[in-house]
């Protein structure tokens, strides 16, 4: 009967020390290692959209290009004048000292 006991006293040690195990080692391990790769990950997707941001600058902005954002509707109400003969011509009017 006492042998009986100190085997379940045993056993039941053993099963505390495992527990604290896990508690005061496993799991701040654990904490530690995936802090460390989710901070990898954030740099690693943090540059790779820095990297297409200046990828689509550049290829948003060649030399010698021009973007337009806003076209303004041509309404058909307005009619559109029409050209002069003589492009050179400007009409004006002559004023007397």
């Amino acid at each position: 009967m006492v042998n009986e006991i100190y085997i379940l006293v045993d056993k039941m040690l053993k099963l505390i020390a495992i527990i604290l195990v896990m508690i005061y080692v496993v799991i701040p391990l654990l904490r530690f290692l995936m802090k460390g790769y989710v901070i990898t990950q954030v740099h690693k997707k943090m540059s790779e959209q820095d990297i297409r941001s200046k990828q689509n600058a550049t290829r948003a902005r060649k030399e010698g290009s021009i973007d337009v954002d806003f076209v303004p509707p041509t309404s058909k109400s307005k009619p559109k004048p029409k050209p002069a003969d003589n492009d050179d011509y400007v009409p004006y009017e002559e004023i007397k000292d």
